[in-house]
C-alpha cells in the first residue's frame, strides 16, 4: 500500500465526517470483540448478591400479598362472600330514622 493511500485513509477516519464516524464505530466494535468481557458472576461480590436476594424475597412477599388481595376482591365482586346490610341512619337527635308506614302520614 502506498504512503499516500495510508495517509488518505487516516485523514478520512480522523476527520470526523460520516466516514470518520463509521470508522470510529467500526474500531470500537472490533475493540469490544477482542476484549474478553468480565463474567457477570465475577463482577458481583457476595454483599451485592445478598442485597439482591433480600430484595427479591421482599418482592415475592409483596406479590403474595397482592395476590391475596386480588383473590379477596374477586370473591367479593363475584358474590361468594356474604355482605351484611349497612347500619340504619340516625337522625341528629341520635334516634334511628324510620320511614312512615303506608297508612301513616
Amino acid at each position: 500500500m502506498s504512503l499516500e493511500l495510508v495517509v488518505g485513509l487516516v485523514a478520512v477516519f480522523v476527520s470526523g465526517g460520516a466516514v470518520g464516524s463509521a470508522g470510529t464505530l467500526l474500531a470500537q466494535w472490533i475493540w469490544r470483540k477482542m476484549d474478553d468481557p468480565p463474567s457477570p458472576r465475577r463482577a458481583l461480590d457476595t454483599a451485592n448478591v445478598d442485597v439482591l436476594r433480600s430484595e427479591v424475597a421482599e418482592l415475592g412477599r409483596h406479590m403474595r400479598n397482592l395476590d391475596a388481595r386480588l383473590d379477596f376482591t374477586e370473591r367479593l365482586l363475584d358474590g361468594a362472600l356474604p355482605l351484611s346490610p349497612p347500619p340504619e341512619r340516625t337522625q341528629s337527635g341520635g334516634t334511628p330514622h324510620t320511614e312512615p308506614a303506608d297508612g301513616e302520614a
